[in-house]
């Protein structure tokens, strides 16, 4: 199953919007380049809530410490796009390896 990246970024930023929905954000302009932590103001557990909704809408564990640990650290943030091509790389990943 191949997902194009701009349906993933759009599948990212639904469940993003849908997590901050209660926070009195202007979600209305969360694209590719939006950073969780420095812009939305996402804490560790909210990441962690967004890895677990990604995994639920895609029915499949995506490996997201691989993203989010670099060199034995967890990284400072991360974009909406950054999420996306990881999530479509997991998910390119899982189709070849079903083929």
């Amino acid at each position: 199953m191949q997902a194009p990246r701009q349906t993933v970024e759009q599948s990212v930023i639904a469940i993003v919007e849908d997590l901050t929905q209660d926070w009195g954000l202007e979600t209305d302009h969360i694209d590719g380049s939006t950073l969780l932590v420095d812009q939305l103001d996402f804490a560790s557990v909210d990441i962690i809530q967004l890895c677990v909704a990604l995994e639920q809408f895609y029915g499949r564990k995506l490996g997201f410490p691989e993203l989010l640990l670099v060199d034995g650290r967890y990284v400072n943030d991360l974009s909406i796009a950054q999420i996306a091509a990881f999530v479509e790389s997991r998910i390119e990943l899982d189709g070849r390896a079903g083929r």
